[in-house]
C-alpha cells in the first residue's frame, strides 16, 4: 500500500546510513552484457612463485575517491558563473571580516553612575541581540544552502542559492563588528572577550570551508558539503553559549538529534525495504527507477541530519525552523517517490505492505520531530481554546467539540497543580494550590454542565451563551490558578514577538546594505537608508524591552516599557518594508534583490505579529500604566541625583556618542516633547478616560526619560561647573514637578468633574512647564544670548533722551566712525547667523561680540544726531537708531530659538530676515547720512546736467556742427584723451580735500568704468574705420596674434587637445565662412566688406589663442609646432585678405582689385584646409571617431531604407536560401562587435593610434553586421514583412547605440577616470551592450512562432525606454521644427494605441509583431518632435516644460500598456484584458495634453495643418524658397571658357544671366507677396477649402496655389535654360520661350488674386488709385510687374543676340551652276520644314492649354487662356 506522509521533514543517522554520490546523467536504457572476458596467459616475468594453501594474500590496490577528472565535467552555464562570483565575493568578505577578528574594540572612559552602568549593560544586550539574530541568519542561510543544492543541477534555483551565500557573508560581516564591541565590554567587566573572538573566528572559519564546497564546479561528493555545514552549526552554538544565547537547554538539543536519527532510521529501513522490490523485479527499467528512488532517500535523510546539526543551535528561530521544515519536505517527497516506485515494479501485495509501513514509519517519526520543535503548554491549550469558543457563537456542534477539548486541557491542568502542592513543602503554598485546583475543578465542571445544555439544546441561543459565560469563567479559573497566566503568555508572546521583529529588522538592514551597490535608483535608496536609519535607532530600545521585561518578569514597569516600545517600533517598521520592496525593483544583482525580498517580507510577518500581541499586551496590563510612570519617574528623579553627586566628585563622565552639540539638542527636542506629552496628558485627564489617560502618562514618563539622558549628557560634556550644577537642578526640579503632575492624574481621574481637583492639574503643569524653560536656558550658549540681548536692550535706553549733545567733531570724522562701527555691526550680524548653526561656544562668542559692536555702533549714532544741521536731522537719525535696536533684538531672539532647534526651515528662514533687516536699516541710516554730508547738493546737479546731455545720444542722425565724419572722429579722440584726464584730476582732487564721503574705492570704480567706456568708444571707432575702408589696425591686430602664439601661454591649459582641437575646427570654419561671404559681398555689396574683414580679425585672433594652447598639449613638440606654423601662415593670408577688402571699400569698381581679393580668398581658404590638416594628425584616434561615426549614420541610414522596403513588402530572398543560412554568422559577427567595443571603450584611455584602430574595426564590424542582418532579414522572405522589420531595427539600435560610443569615445579619448564624459561613456557601453543582447535574443527568436511576438515587445520597450532617456536629457536637440509637424505626430500614437489594446486582446504574435513596429515608430517621432517643437526659439519656457512634461507622460503610460500587453502575452486572463481600457485611457488623456502644449506654443497663431488655407500658404512659401534656391543657383553661373574671341558674346552671356538674376529675384518677390495676398483672402473668407485636382505635369488648379507653383515651375526652367545658353547647350528660343513662359505664369497669379479680392476694400482701391501704403494685393501687383519688365528685358536682349548672330553669320555661295541650284533646293526644302515644324508645334501648343484650361480654378479661365 501506498504511504501518505504528512509532514515533511526527514534526517539520516551518520552511523547507520550509506552515503552515495549523486548521479544526474540522464541515461535512456540499460545495456546488458558478460563481464567475462577471455583470459591472457603469459609466462612470469619473475620465474616461479610458491603459494600457500588457506589464505590469501592481501589485497594490493589503490582507492581513489571522491575526485572527478574535469575533463568530464560539463561546462559551466550562466547562472553558475553567477554563483561562482557571488561566492568568490562572499569568501573574500568572509575572509576580510574574519582578518578584523584580531583585535578588540577600544572602549571609551566611562563613568561608575548609574547612567554608565546601564549603557554598559545597554550594548552588551544589543551586541548580543545582534550577534544572535546574525547568527540565526548564517544558519539558516547555510540550511538554504543544503535544502536548494539537493536536486539536479540543471532544476537548481542557483539566484535563490546567491541569495544564501549573500545572505551568510552580509551577516557574518556585520556580526564581526558587533563581536569586538562585546568582547571588548567583556574584557572590561572582566571576563574574556579573546575566547569570544577565537569563537567568532572558528565560525568564519567554517563558513569559509563551507562556502569552498559550494562552489559549482566542485567534484567533492556531497558529503564533504553536508560536513562542512554541520561544522557551522556547531561553531554557530559554540559562540552563542559564550554570548550566554543559547536558545534551548542542551537536553532539548538532544533530543531534537534523537528524533531526527530515528526519522533517519526509519528511512533507511523504508530504503531496504525498496530494496527487496527491486531486487523481486524482472523490468531492468523499473528496477532503475525503484533504485534511484531508495538512493535519492536515503541521500535526502543524510541532508537532513546536516541540516539538523546546522539550525539545533538556533531551532527557536522561525526561519531556521523553516528550513528544517523544508528539509522534512525534501525527505518525505523522496519517501513518497520510492513507494510510487515501489508500487509501479510488482504487484506483490506482501511486498507493498511492508513497503507502506515503513514509509509510515517515517511519516511518525516527522511527526514527533515537529511536536518536540513546537511544544505547547497546558495553559496555552485552555487560552487558545477558549478563544475558539467565543468565536465559535452560533455553531453550537462546535461550541460542544471544543469543550470537550477544553475539559480534557483543564483536567490535565487540575493534576499537574496538585502534583505541584504534593511537592510544595511550604504549607501555605500548598494550601493555595490546592484551593486554585478545586476552584479550576468547579468551574470546568459547570462548564462541561453547560455543554451537556447546549449539546441538547443546539439551536437555543440562551444555551450557547451559558456555554461561553462558563468558559470565560474557566478561563478566570485558569488566569487565578496558573498564577496569572493569560497574562505572562501575553507577554512572553510579545517578548518572542518583539525578539523576532528585532531580528527581521536587523537582517534587514543588512540587505539593504549589501544591496546598496547595485542600485540602479539612488532616489529609492535614499529613501530606504534613511528608514534603515530610523528604526536601527529604534531597535536598541526593543532590545532592552525584552531583556527588561525577561529578566523581571513579574514587573510592570519592565511589561510596559516592552508594550511602548514594541508600539513606537510598528511605524518605522511598517515604513522600511515599504521603501525595501520599493527599492527591490531596482537592484541589479539578483542575489541581492531576493535577498532584501525576503527580509522586507520576514519583517512585514514579524511586525504583524507584535501589532497584535502588543494590542492584546496593553489591554491586560493598561490599568497599571499610571502607577509605573508616576514609579518611573521618581527613578529618573533619583537617577538625577545620583548623576548630581557623582559630577560633585568629578567622576560624570560622558557616554560614547554624546557631544555638547548633540545633548544640547536633544535637551531642547526632549522638552518639547514633555511639553507635548503633558498637554496630551491633561486632555485626556479632563475628559475623563483612565485607559488613555494611562497610555499619555506613559508618553510623558518616555519623554522624560529623553530629557533625564540629555540633562546628563549636558552636564558631562561641559566644563562649567556652574552650567553643570544649574543642569541637573533644573533636570531634577522638572522630575519633581512631573511626578507631582502624575499623581494630580491620578486623583483627578478618580473624581472625573471635579473643578478643584483640575485647577490643581492646571497649577501643577504650569509649574512643570516654567521648570522647562529654565532647563533650556542653563544650556551653554542661551545664557550669552540673553545677556547680548540685555546689552542691547540697556544700550538702546539713551536713545530715550530728547537732546543729543554734539561731540565736537567735524561731520566728516564722525561719518567715517560711523560707517567703521556699521561694518562692524553688519558682520558680527553675519556672524551670529553662522554660529546658530554652530557649536554653542561659537554661539556664546558670536552673540558676545555682537552686543559689544551694537554698543559702539549707538555711540557713533547718537555721535552723529548730535552733529546734526537741523532738528529734523536729528530726528530721522534718532529713528533710524531705534530701528537698528529693534532689529537686533530680533536677530538675538531668532538666533537663540533657531540654537535649540536647527533642523527647522522656518527658524531658519525667519533669521536670514532678521540678519536682512539688521543690513538694510543700517545701510538706511548711513544713506541717511550721507545725503547730509557737505557738497552732496552740489554732485546731484552735476549728475542733473550730465543726465540732460544724453539726449543729444538718442538722435545720432541729427547734426550738431558742421564737421565732416573723419573730422568727428579725431574730435572725438581728442576729447576722450580730455576726458580721461578730467576723471584722474576728480580722483586726485577727492583724495587731497576734506571731503572724504566720496570714498577713495567708489572714485576709483567710477574711473575704472569710465576707462572701460571709453575702450568700447575705441573699439566703435575701429568698426567705424572698418567700415570706412580704414583696415591698418586689423592687420596690425592679426600680426599681434601671431606673435603672442608664439609666445608660451601665461596660465595652464584647462582642456585637453581635444578640447582646444574642437574649438579650432569650428573657428577655422567660421574663418572659411566668413572668407566665402567676403566673395560674395565683393560682387554685391562691398560696402559690407569692411565689417566682414573686422569679423575675420577677430575669428583669427580666437583661433590663434587656441593654437598657443593646443600646441602645448600635443601628444608631441612637433605637432604642436606644425600647428602653429599652419596658422601663422594662416594669419599671413588673412592680412592679405583684409588688405584687399579695404582696397576694394575705397575702388568698389575696380575689377583688378577685385580679382585680387578673389584670389587671397582662395589662399585663405587653402590655409584653412592646412590648418585643419594639421589639427587631424595631432589626434588621429578622434578623426577616425568622427569618420567612424559619420559612416554609422550612413549605415543607419540605409538600414532605414531597408525597412522603408520591407515595410512595402518588396524586400524579397535571394534563391532559396533561408534564415539558417544567415543566423551563426550574425551571432558571431555581433559577438565580434561586442569586443570591438570593449576595444572603442578602452582607446579612450589608450594612445589615439589604438582608439583610431578601434574605431576603425567597430566601422568595419557594424557594416558587416548590418549587411548580414539585411540579407537574413531577406531570407524571410517578403510575405511576412513584420518580422523583417523587428530583424532590421534590432540592428538598427545597436547601429545608433554604436554611433552614441563613439561619440563618447571621442568625447572621453585623454580625459581622467572621474571625468563626467568618462561615466558617459559607460553609460553608452552599456546601451550598447544591452542592445547586441537584444539583438542577439531577436535573432534566436526571429523563427519561433510562440515567442518572436513576444520578443518583438521586449525589445521595442527597451528601444522606449532608451529613446525616454534621451528625450529626458537637458541636451537640446539638433534641429527645431514647427508644432503642426508635432501634432501629425500625436496621430501616430493613437492608432499605434488601438493597435496595441487589440494585440493584448487577441495575444497573437502577429499582431504583437505589428505593435511592436509601430510602437516604436510612432513614440520615436512624437519624442522627437516633441523636443524639437519645444525648442524653438519662438516658444516660452513655460509652454516648453509644459510639453516636455507631457510627452514624457505620454511615452511612459504607452509604455505602461506595451508592459502590460508583455504580461497579458505571457499569463493571459480575462481581469488583465479588462485593464487594459484604463492604460490606453491615460494614453489618451496625455495626447490631449500634447495637442494643447502644442496649440499653445503657437499662441493665437495656431492653425490646423490639414487647412487647405494652410497648405495654400505653405506651398506659396514652398515656391518662393524654390525660386530662390534657383536665384543662387544662377549667381553661381560663370560665362564658359572661350578663346580669345570678341566682347560682344561675352556680353552677351553676362547679360543673360544679369536678366535671368533679376527674374528670379522679381519671381522670388512676388510669390512672397502672393503669400501675404493669401492670408489677407482668407481673413476675408474669399479662400474656401476646394478639393484640388491634379494633372499629368503635377499642376494643381486651387487658386493662388497653381499659380505659385506654376511660377515656380516656370522660373526653374528658365535658370535651366540660362545655364544651357551660357554654357552653349542651348539655344536662345529657348531662353526666350522660358522667359515667356514666367511672363504667362506671373499673369495667372495676379489674375487669381484679383477675382478673388473684394473690388470694394481699402486695399483695392489703394491698389486702383496707386497710393502708397497698399498692403497685400498692392505688393503682388507691383512684384509682378517687375517680373513682367524683367521677362520682357531678357527677350529683348536674347532677340538682339540672335539677330545680331544672324547678322555675322557668313553665307558661302558656290560658284558652280549646279551647286548653286542645289544649295537653294536645300535652303527651301530647310524653310519649308521648318514652317511645318512650326505649324505643328503651334497646334500642340494649343491641345496643352485646351487640356490644362480644363482643370483651372474659374477665376483663371477668362484672362489665362490668352497667355
Amino acid at each position: 500500500m501506498k504511504s501518505q506522509p504528512c509532514w515533511k521533514t526527514l534526517c539520516h543517522p551518520k552511523s547507520k546510513s550509506t552515503v552515495l554520490q549523486q548521479q544526474f546523467n540522464k541515461v535512456g536504457k540499460v545495456e546488458t552484457g558478460s563481464v567475462a572476458l577471455p583470459a591472457i596467459m603469459r609466462s612470469g616475468a619473475g620465474g616461479p612463485e610458491s603459494f600457500q594453501m588457506g589464505s590469501m594474500p592481501q589485497a594490493k590496490q589503490h582507492i581513489t575517491s571522491g575526485q572527478m577528472h574535469r575533463g568530464h565535467m560539463p561546462p559551466l552555464t550562466s547562472a553558475q558563473q553567477a554563483l561562482t562570483g557571488t561566492i568568490n565575493c562572499s569568501m573574500q568578505a568572509v575572509q576580510a571580516a574574519q582578518a578584523s577578528l584580531d583585535d578588540l574594540d577600544a572602549l571609551p572612559p566611562l563613568g561608575t553612575d548609574a547612567a554608565s552602568q546601564a549603557w554598559r549593560k545597554n550594548k552588551m544586550d544589543e551586541s548580543k541581540h545582534e550577534i544572535h539574530s546574525q547568527v540565526d541568519a548564517i544558519t539558516a542561510g547555510t540550511a538554504s544552502m543544503v535544502n536548494l543544492t539537493a536536486g539536479d543541477p540543471a532544476e537548481t534555483d542557483y539566484t535563490a542559492v546567491g541569495c544564501a551565500v549573500t545572505t551568510i557573508s552580509s551577516n557574518l560581516t556585520e556580526m564581526s563588528k558587533g563581536v569586538k564591541l562585546l568582547a571588548a565590554l567583556m574584557e572590561d567587566e572582566g571576563a574574556s572577550g579573546q575566547q569570544l573572538l577565537g569563537a567568532a573566528k572558528n565560525l568564519a572559519t567554517a563558513v569559509s570551508d563551507m562556502l569552498k564546497t559550494a562552489q559549482p564546479a566542485n567534484t567533492e561528493p556531497r558529503q564533504v558539503l553536508l560536513q562542512a555545514a554541520g561544522n557551522v552549526g556547531q561553531a554557530s552554538g559554540e559562540l552563542l553559549s559564550h554570548i550566554g544565547e543559547t536558545d534551548t537547554d542542551p537536553q532539548f538539543q538532544d533530543m531534537l538529534m534523537q528524533l531526527a536519527k530515528a526519522v533517519a532510521n526509519a528511512a533507511a529501513a523504508l530504503v531496504l525495504k525498496a530494496k527487496n522490490v527491486a531486487q523481486k523485479t524482472e523490468d531492468s527499467a523499473q528496477q532503475n527507477r525503484v533504485i534511484a528512488a531508495a538512493t535519492q532517500c536515503a541521500l535526502s535523510t543524510s541532508q537532513l541530519v546536516a541540516c539538523t546539526r546546522v539550525v539545533a543551535p538556533t531551532i527557536s528561530s522561525p526561519v531556521c525552523q523553516e528550513q528544517l521544515i523544508e528539509a522534512g519536505k525534501l525527505v518525505a517527497k523522496s519517501v513518497e517517490g520510492c513507494v510510487e516506485a515501489s508500487q509501479g515494479a510488482t504487484n506483490d501485495e506482501g511486498l507493498l505492505k511492508q513497503v507502506g509501513v515503513a514509509a509510515t514509519g517515517v511519516t511518525h517519526a516527522l511527526n514527533e520531530l515537529l511536536q518536540h520543535i513546537k511544544t505547547v503548554q497546558a495553559t496555552d491549550r485552555i487560552l487558545d481554546v477558549t478563544e475558539n469558543i467565543f468565536s465559535s457563537m452560533g455553531d453550537a456542534g462546535e461550541m460542544v467539540r471544543q469543550a470537550r477539548i477544553l475539559a480534557q486541557a483543564t483536567s490535565d491542568l487540575v493534576n499537574a497543580i496538585k502534583m505541584d502542592a504534593e511537592g510544595e513543602s511550604d504549607l501555605e503554598n500548598s494550601r493555595k494550590l490546592l484551593s486554585a485546583a478545586k476552584l479550576l475543578a468547579d468551574a470546568t465542571a459547570k462548564m462541561v454542565e453547560a455543554a451537556k445544555g447546549a449539546a441538547a439544546n443546539p439551536d437555543s441561543e440562551e444555551q450557547q451563551q451559558k456555554l461561553r459565560e462558563a468558559a470565560e469563567g474557566l478561563r478566570m479559573a485558569t488566569n487565578a490558578a496558573a498564577q496569572n497566566a493569560i497574562k505572562k503568555r501575553l507577554v512572553n508572546k510579545l517578548e518572542n514577538a518583539a525578539k523576532q521583529a528585532a531580528a527581521a529588522a536587523t537582517q534587514t538592514i543588512a540587505a539593504a546594505q549589501h544591496a546598496a551597490s547595485s542600485s540602479k535608483n539612488q532616489a529609492a535608496q535614499q529613501q530606504l537608508v534613511q528608514s534603515c536609519k530610523v528604526v536601527a535607532e529604534q531597535i536598541p530600545q526593543l532590545v532592552q524591552g525584552v531583556r527588561g521585561s525577561q529578566s523581571q518578569p513579574d514587573s510592570p514597569s519592565a511589561q510596559l516599557a516592552l508594550i511602548s516600545a514594541s508600539q513606537n517600533f510598528l511605524q518605522p517598521g511598517a515604513k522600511m518594508v515599504t521603501a525595501s520592496k520599493a527599492t527591490v525593483p531596482t537592484i541589479g544583482d539578483q542575489a541581492s534583490a531576493m535577498q532584501l525580498s525576503q527580509c522586507a517580507k520576514n519583517l512585514a510577518s514579524a511586525l504583524a505579529e507584535l501589532r497584535a500581541t502588543s494590542q492584546k499586551a496593553q489591554e491586560a496590563c493598561g490599568p497599571l500604566e499610571i502607577d509605573n510612570a508616576l514609579s518611573m519617574v521618581r527613578g529618573l528623579e533619583k537617577d538625577i541625583q545620583e548623576a548630581k553627586a557623582s559630577a560633585d566628585e568629578g567622576k560624570l563622565k560622558p557616554l560614547p556618542g554624546e557631544t555638547p552639540e548633540k545633548c544640547s539638542q536633544d535637551l531642547v527636542t526632549s522638552t518639547k516633547a514633555v511639553s507635548s506629552a503633558i498637554a496630551q496628558l491633561l486632555s485626556e485627564a479632563t475628559q475623563g478616560n483612565e485607559n488613555y489617560t494611562g497610555m499619555a502618562a506613559r508618553d510623558v514618563a518616555q519623554a522624560l526619560k529623553s530629557l533625564a539622558s540629555a540633562a546628563r549628557g549636558v552636564a558631562a560634556t561641559t566644563g562649567d561647573q556652574a552650567a553643570r550644577n544649574a543642569v541637573l537642578d533644573t533636570a531634577g526640579d522638572i522630575m519633581d514637578k512631573s511626578a507631582n503632575l502624575i499623581e494630580e492624574t491620578k486623583r483627578a481621574i478618580a473624581k472625573p468633574g471635579d473643578a478643584e481637583s483640575q485647577q490643581r492639574l492646571a497649577q501643577v503643569a504650569k509649574a512643570v512647564s516654567q521648570a522647562l524653560n529654565r532647563c533650556v536656558n542653563c544650556l551653554p550658549g542661551q545664557r550669552d544670548v540673553d545677556n547680548a540681548i540685555r546689552t542691547v536692550g540697556e544700550a538702546s535706553k539713551t536713545l530715550l533722551g530728547d537732546s543729543f549733545p554734539s561731540s565736537g567733531r567735524s561731520f566728516q570724522e564722525v561719518q567715517a566712525q560711523l560707517n567703521e562701527v556699521a561694518a562692524g555691526l553688519n558682520q558680527s550680524a553675519n556672524e551670529v547667523v553662522q554660529a546658530s548653526r554652530g557649536t554653542t561656544q561659537d554661539l556664546a562668542r558670536a552673540t558676545s561680540k555682537f552686543g559689544q559692536d551694537f554698543s559702539n555702533f549707538l555711540d557713533a549714532g547718537v555721535d552723529m544726531a548730535g552733529t546734526s544741521q537741523s532738528k529734523e536731522d536729528q530726528t530721522q537719525v534718532v529713528s533710524n537708531l531705534k530701528t537698528i535696536s529693534m532689529s537686533s533684538s530680533k536677530l538675538l531672539l531668532s538666533a537663540k530659538v533657531l540654537s535649540t532647534d536647527p533642523s527647522s526651515p522656518n527658524l531658519k528662514n525667519q533669521l536670514a530676515a532678521a540678519a536682512r533687516a539688521v543690513t538694510d536699516s543700517i545701510n538706511q541710516l548711513i544713506t541717511m547720512c550721507t545725503r547730509q554730508a557737505p557738497g552732496q547738493k552740489e554732485c546731484d546737479n552735476a549728475l542733473r546736467e550730465l543726465e540732460s546731455v544724453r539726449g543729444m545720444l538718442d538722435n545720432p542722425t541729427e547734426a550738431i556742427n558742421d564737421l565732416s565724419y573723419f573730422d568727428c572722429i579725431d574730435s572725438v579722440m581728442e576729447n576722450s584723451k580730455v576726458l580721461g584726464e578730467s576723471m584722474a584730476g576728480i580722483s586726485h582732487h577727492a583724495k587731497n580735500s576734506n571731503l572724504p564721503e566720496f570714498g577713495d574705492s567708489a572714485l576709483e570704480e567710477s574711473v575704472q568704468m569710465m576707462k572701460e567706456a571709453v575702450d568700447d568708444l575705441g573699439a566703435t571707432l575701429a568698426e567705424a574705420a572698418s567700415a570706412a575702408g580704414a583696415v591698418g589696425g586689423m592687420v596690425h591686430s592679426i600680426n599681434d596674434a601671431i606673435n603672442k602664439m608664439e609666445d608660451s601661454p601665461a596660465l595652464e591649459a584647462e582642456g585637453t587637445f581635444v578640447d582646444y582641437q574642437t574649438t579650432m575646427v569650428k573657428t577655422a570654419k567660421a574663418i572659411a565662412v566668413t572668407v566665402q561671404e567676403m566673395v560674395t559681398k565683393s560682387n554685391t555689396n562691398p560696402d559690407d566688406l569692411g565689417g566682414l574683414a573686422n569679423q575675420l580679425t577677430n575669428e583669427f585672433g580666437n583661433l590663434a589663442n587656441e593654437a598657443k594652447y593646443a600646441a602645448v598639449t600635443a601628444e608631441n613638440d612637433e605637432i604642436g609646432t606644425h600647428i602653429k606654423k599652419q596658422v601663422g601662415e594662416l594669419g599671413f593670408s588673412c592680412t592679405g585678405l583684409v588688405t584687399k577688402a579695404g582696397a576694394l571699400q575705397c575702388s568698389p569698381n575696380d575689377s583688378f582689385t577685385k580679382k585680387e581679393l578673389i584670389e587671397s580668398a582662395r589662399k585663405v581658404s587653402e590655409k584653412v584646409s592646412h590648418v585643419l590638416a594639421s589639427l587631424q594628425a595631432g589626434n588621429r584616434g578622434t578623426q577616425a571617431c568622427i569618420t567612424a561615426a559619420s559612416a554609422v549614420s550612413g549605415i543607419i541610414a540605409d538600414l532605414d531604407t531597408t525597412i522603408m522596403f520591407a515595410t512595402a513588402g518588396t524586400l524579397n530572398r535571394e534563391n532559396a536560401e533561408t534564415f539558417a543560412d544567415h543566423r551563426e554568422y550574425i551571432l558571431k559577427t555581433a559577438k565580434a562587435l561586442v569586443e570591438d567595443t570593449k576595444l572603442l571603450v578602452s582607446g579612450a584611455g589608450a594612445s589615439q593610434e589604438k582608439l583610431a584602430q578601434a574605431a576603425q574595426s567597430s566601422v568595419a564590424t557594424i557594416t558587416k553586421l548590418a549587411d548580414v542582418v539585411k540579407l537574413g532579414a531577406a531570407s524571410l522572405g517578403a510575405e511576412d514583412p513584420e518580422t523583417q522589420v523587428v530583424l532590421i531595427n534590432a540592428v538598427k539600435d545597436v547601429a545608433k547605440a554604436l554611433g552614441n560610443l563613439i561619440s563618447a569615445t571621442k568625447a572621453a579619448a585623454g580625459k581622467p577616470h572621474d571625468d563626467p564624459s568618462m561615466l558617459q561613456l559607460k553609460s553608452s557601453a552599456k546601451v550598447m551592450v544591452t542592445n547586441v543582447t537584444s539583438l542577439l535574443k531577436t535573432v534566436k527568436a526571429v523563427e519561433d512562432e510562440a515567442t518572436k511576438g513576444t520578443r518583438a515587445l521586449e525589445s521595442t520597450i527597451e528601444h522606449i525606454k532608451q529613446e525616454l532617456a534621451v528625450f529626458s536629457s537637458s541636451d537640446p536637440p539638433p534641429k527645431t521644427t514647427t508644432p503642426e509637424e508635432f501634432i501629425r505626430t500625436t496621430k501616430g500614437i493613437t492608432m499605434a494605441t488601438a493597435k496595441a489594446v487589440a494585440a493584448g486582446n487577441s495575444c497573437r504574435q502577429e499582431d504583437v509583431i505589428a505593435t511592436a513596429n509601430l510602437s516604436r515608430r510612432a513614440i520615436a517621432d512624437m519624442l522627437h518632435s516633441c523636443k524639437q517643437a519645444a525648442y524653438h526659439p519662438e516658444v516660452s519656457m513655460e509652454v516648453q516644460m509644459r510639453a516636455l512634461r507631457y510627452g514624457k507622460e505620454c511615452a511612459s503610460g504607452y509604455l505602461g500598456l506595451l508592459e502590460h500587453v508583455l504580461v497579458i502575452i505571457q499569463k493571459p486572463s480575462h481581469d488583465l484584458k479588462q485593464q487594459l481600457a484604463s492604460y490606453s485611457k491615460r494614453v489618451a488623456g496625455s495626447v490631449t495634453e500634447l495637442i494643447q502644449a502644442a496649440e499653445a506654443m503657437k499662441g493665437t497663431e495656431w492653425v490646423d495643418p490639414e487647412d487647405p488655407t494652410v497648405i495654400a500658404e505653405n506651398e506659396l512659401l514652398g515656391a518662393a524658397a524654390a525660386i530662390e534656391a534657383a536665384a543662387k543657383k544662377l549667381e553661381q553661373l560663370r560665362p564658359r571658357t572661350k578663346p580669345k574671341e570678341a566682347d560682344e558674346s561675352l556680353n552677351f552671356e553676362e547679360q543673360i544671366l544679369e536678366a535671368a538674376k533679376s527674374i528670379a529675384a522679381a519671381t522670388s518677390a512676388l510669390v512672397k507677396a502672393a503669400s501675404a495676398a493669401q492670408r489677407e483672402l482668407v481673413a476675408q473668407g474669399k479662400v474656401g477649402a476646394i478639393q484640388a485636382n491634379a494633372v499629368d505635369d503635377g499642376q494643381w488648379s486651387q487658386g493662388l496655389i497653381s499659380a505659385a507653383r506654376m511660377v515656380a515651375a516656370a522660373t526653374n526652367n528658365l535658370c535651366e535654360a540660362a545655364n544651357s545658353a551660357v554654357q552653349g547647350h542651348a539655344s536662345e528660343e529657348k531662353l526666350i520661350s522660358s522667359a515667356k513662359q514666367v511672363a504667362a505664369s506671373t499673369a495667372q497669379l495676379l489674375v487669381a488674386c484679383k477675382v478673388k479680392a473684394d473690388q470694394d476694400s481699402q486695399t483695392m482701391k489703394r491698389l486702383q488709385e496707386g497710393g502708397r501704403g497698399g498692403r497685400s494685393c498692392c505688393e503682388l501687383y507691383a512684384a509682378g510687374n517687375a517680373v513682367k519688365r524683367a521677362s520682357d528685358n531678357l527677350v529683348k536682349a536674347a532677340q538682339k543676340a540672335a539677330f545680331d548672330a544672324q547678322d555675322d553669320q557668313a553665307v558661302v555661295v558656290k560658284s558652280k551652276m549646279v551647286g548653286g541650284i542645289a544649295q537653294i533646293i536645300a535652303a527651301q526644302e530647310e524653310m519649308l520644314r521648318k514652317e511645318r515644324e512650326l505649324d505643328e508645334a503651334r497646334k500642340r501648343l494649343a491641345m496643352i492649354r485646351q487640356q490644362q484650361y480644363k482643370f483651372l480654378p474659374s477665376e483663371l479661365r477668362e484672362d489665362g487662356q490668352e497667355q
